[in-house]
């Protein structure tokens, strides 16, 4: 099966061109305003071989330098050509710091643990994000995992423009995870969730996922449930109430710990239909081009919402309601 990342950057590059951007509720003069940096994956670390796309981080220029940095799980060719474009424009505008963070996308955790028992799930995104504990089916080198692969993107951003600070975000070399927020969509969120699990972040928000569970049992992995470094008042998450695993979802962030009023619920219809190719359009209409709801007038219906979850990446009047 060809990478769903890969299929989906290519649908969403051509409705790009065909979309009026930016749309209302989003800065007037979007790309201009952005100082961005697209990055080759091995450029960071020769041992990195493997990629679905490149690196992506950036700024906006009137953002100043105390803004935090939000970390996603899942790259693209650039912040223009970003399926997640919405959600991450709306980062961007909250002072956020954003950096998109590559990795090889199959096989997905659902083709390898759809029948297995705990701890496939486990398994499976410790080696993504950690690398170099091979599992049936799926090997990363360590620096090919997703912490390795930040680090790694960081240190480079530092050597190559000094004089933005992405230092600010280092200690002795490593990424300061307590001060920095993750995120991701669909297997990425996933991930998120998991090393959020294991490691002190700042914040994290779920995009349409994790999902993890086990068809023969009809049981959520149990890592979901398991204690978190990440203090629950942290946590944010999204799905749509349309898409085909939300009531897998329901259960997964009951499992998290998120409390209710900290997980957004999306039940609008996708505005894209399924086609050849687009084959979960509720559930990419959690934050992605193309399918995100809009209003008769262009703005996303689903701001308000990511609003609420990315608060203000300075940490002024955080969880405010919209």
């Amino acid at each position: 099966m060809a990478s769903m990342r890969r299929f989906v950057q290519g649908i969403f590059i051509l409705l790009l061109v065909c979309s009026l951007w930016p749309a209302k509720g989003m800065a007037d003069d979007w790309s201009s305003q952005i100082v961005e940096h697209d990055v080759e994956p091995s450029d960071t670390d020769s041992g990195i071989v493997k990629s679905d796309a490149r690196n992506v981080a950036g700024y906006m220029k009137n953002a100043g330098e105390d803004g935090g940095l939000l970390v996603f799980f899942g790259g693209a060719q650039s912040f223009r050509q970003a399926p997640t474009i919405p959600f991450i424009a709306d980062a961007l505008e909250h002072h956020y710091r954003v950096m998109m963070i590559d990795y090889v996308y199959n096989p997905p955790g659902t083709l390898l643990c759809d029948q297995s028992n705990d701890p496939c799930f486990s398994d499976y995104r410790k080696v993504k994000i950690f690398g170099g504990a091979p599992m049936k089916g799926l090997n990363v080198s360590t620096s090919e995992g997703l912490v390795a692969r930040t680090a790694s993107m960081l240190r480079y951003l530092h050597r190559k423009w000094p004089a933005e600070h992405w230092d600010q975000y280092l200690d002795q070399g490593q990424p300061r995870w307590a001060n920095i927020a993750v995120s991701g969509f669909s297997q990425g969120a996933g991930l998120a969730a998991f090393f959020a699990k294991t490691t002190t972040v700042a914040r994290v928000i779920l995009l349409s996922s994790p999902w993890d569970h086990y068809q023969n049992t009809s049981s959520v992995a149990s890592w979901l449930s398991s204690p978190s470094a990440t203090p629950v008042d942290r946590w944010w998450g999204m799905y749509s109430a349309r898409e085909a695993n939300a009531s897998w979802m329901q259960k997964t962030y009951a499992a998290l710990g998120i409390f209710p009023d900290h997980i957004r619920l999306v039940t609008d219809a996708a505005q894209c239909k399924p086609r050849s190719g687009i084959y979960l359009p509720n559930h990419w209409a959690v934050a992605e081009l193309g399918c995100t709801p809009r209003s008769p007038n262009g703005t996303f219906m689903e701001k308000p919402l990511w609003d609420l979850m990315l608060g203000d990446g300075r940490g002024r009047d955080e969880d405010s309601t919209p």
